[in-house]
């Protein structure tokens, strides 16, 4: 007989203090995709990811999700209203813009107010693949200078999507799931992007040298290539156990 995989723990509360507490730091560190769009006409950042669960669940958790999440992406209109973990949240820019990746995506940091400099710590970026025949000719260098202006970045997502995923709006949520699609196509997307930033950079450091000014060398991170999904309820689930499975891991119990 199959039993139905337990969705509540009803003795935690039973739980020894210390143990609590470690089960929700580590459950703090689950990895969430946190989509980010612009509205130049207000001059504010909106995202369809709500907060964390934790912030909601106990004055414990909120404590404790107090301590990894803050309010940010404030600007010089609007005050910070997104919690964001720059070391577990992946940022992810979508090109949804008339103009493609603009001058919105190149000025990010300038964009948003970060008094604490936390964008500094993110570790993780998402960008739109965009095909060559609609790509504009700024977007590749746009691209580059933000990927670059993180300074301890470990990872870029490529977002390769599809028709289906035309039909994703930009206020609903979601998450990234693993391609299984063609690997020559998958390994030309990933050379043609990494070309085209190693041109850029090549392009910049000779801008540089041009006016006089001192070049940073910048090192590409790991590029991963992946597919965006809607996250509906059973998404929302899976994470959440997810989350709960790399606590308990993380604590070797």
């Amino acid at each position: 007989m199959t039993h139905p995989t337990p969705t509540a723990f009803p003795l935690f509360a039973l739980l020894p203090t210390e143990l609590r507490q470690k089960i929700f730091f580590h459950a703090t560190a689950a990895h969430r995709t946190l989509p980010l769009t612009y509205d130049p006409s207000t001059k504010t950042f909106h995202s369809p990811t709500p907060p964390p669960t934790l912030l909601s669940t106990t004055h414990s958790s909120r404590l404790a999700a107090l301590n990894r999440y803050a309010l940010s992406f404030g600007t010089t209109t609007s005050s910070p209203k997104i919690y964001f973990n720059p070391q577990c949240d992946t940022l992810y820019l979508p090109r949804h813009l008339e103009m493609g990746y603009d001058s919105t995506l190149r000025d990010f940091r300038r964009l948003v107010i970060d008094p604490t400099s936390r964008l500094d710590e993110v570790r993780s970026v998402a960008v739109d693949h965009v095909r060559g025949d609609i790509k504009r000719p700024w977007e590749a260098y746009n691209k580059a200078f933000f990927i670059r202006s993180f300074p301890k970045l470990e990872e870029v997502i490529i977002v390769l999507n599809d028709e289906e995923d035309d039909e994703i709006n930009v206020n609903e949520e979601v998450e990234f799931v693993e391609l299984k699609g063609d690997p020559e196509r998958l390994l030309k997307v990933w050379y043609y992007f990494r070309q085209s930033f190693l041109e850029e950079e090549k392009l910049l450091e000779e801008v540089c040298k041009e006016s006089g000014r001192e070049y940073v060398a910048f090192s590409l991170p790991m590029l991963r290539i992946k597919r965006k999904v809607k996250k509906g309820p059973a998404g929302e689930r899976a994470s959440g156990i997810m989350g709960l499975e790399e606590a308990l891991e993380g604590m070797r119990l």
